[in-house]
C-alpha cells in the first residue's frame, strides 16, 4: 500500500492560510484553560476529602453497618484488607481477622474488608461462609483501590491513629498470622 503525503508549499498558499485564524486560537487557549481550571479544581477536591473515603456496606444485618462506612476514621487504629472472593490467600486470612476482631473492641480497632466485585449476593455470600464478623464494603469504582495502589490480593493496610500509614518495606503490611498483626497492632493501640 503507497503512503499518501501532503505536501504543503508555504510560497503557494495566501496570506490568511498562513496564519493563524483568530478564532481557532481563541478557541484553543479557552479550552486550554476550561480544562486546566477543571483539572486544578478537582484536584483541590481530591485533596480536602481523600482522608475521608467512605465505601457502601455490603453486609448490613446484624451489628454491621448500613449505608457508607468511613475507612479511615479520626482517631482510631485501623486495618483495611482488599480482598476478593476468588482469592485463596484471602480466605486463608478470615480466621486471623476474626480472632483480631474477637480480640479488640471495634471502637479500639476498626477493621474494614474491600473488595472490588459488585455482586453483592456474592459477597454476602462469601462473608458468611467464612464468618467475616467485621464491617465489609466494595469499591466497584476503585477509588479506595486506587488511592491505596491495593493492586493485588490480599493487601493489608494499617494505619494509627492519626491516619498515618505503618508499612513493611514501603507498602502494606506484610503478616499474615495473628502473632505478626498482633504485634503491629497492639503497640499503636497502647500508645494512646
Amino acid at each position: 500500500m503507497d503512503c499518501i503525503t501532503h505536501n504543503y508549499d508555504p510560497r503557494l498558499m495566501t496570506n490568511s492560510q498562513l496564519q493563524p485564524n483568530r478564532r481557532s486560537v481563541l478557541a484553543t487557549v479557552g479550552t486550554t484553560l476550561a480544562v486546566g481550571s477543571a483539572g486544578c479544581s478537582a484536584l483541590g477536591k481530591n485533596q480536602s476529602t481523600e482522608a475521608n473515603i467512605s465505601l457502601p456496606s455490603v453486609v448490613t444485618t446484624g451489628e454491621f453497618p448500613s449505608g457508607e462506612v468511613v475507612l479511615v476514621p479520626d482517631n482510631t487504629v485501623t486495618l483495611l484488607n482488599f480482598f476478593a472472593t476468588w482469592c485463596k490467600p484471602c480466605i486463608e486470612e478470615m480466621p486471623v481477622f476474626r480472632r483480631l476482631r474477637s480480640e479488640y473492641d471495634p471502637d479500639t480497632l476498626h477493621m474494614v474488608s474491600i473488595t472490588p466485585e459488585v455482586d453483592e449476593e456474592l459477597i454476602t455470600g462469601f462473608w458468611e461462609k467464612h464468618d467475616g464478623t467485621w464491617s465489609v464494603v466494595n469499591d466497584p469504582s476503585l477509588k479506595a483501590t486506587d488511592k491505596w495502589n491495593a493492586n493485588s490480593y490480599p493487601t493489608n493496610l494499617l494505619f494509627d491513629r492519626d491516619g498515618t500509614e505503618v508499612t513493611d518495606d514501603g507498602h502494606g503490611i506484610l503478616a499474615r498470622s495473628f502473632k505478626n498483626l498482633n504485634e503491629q497492632i497492639a503497640p499503636l493501640i497502647e500508645n494512646t
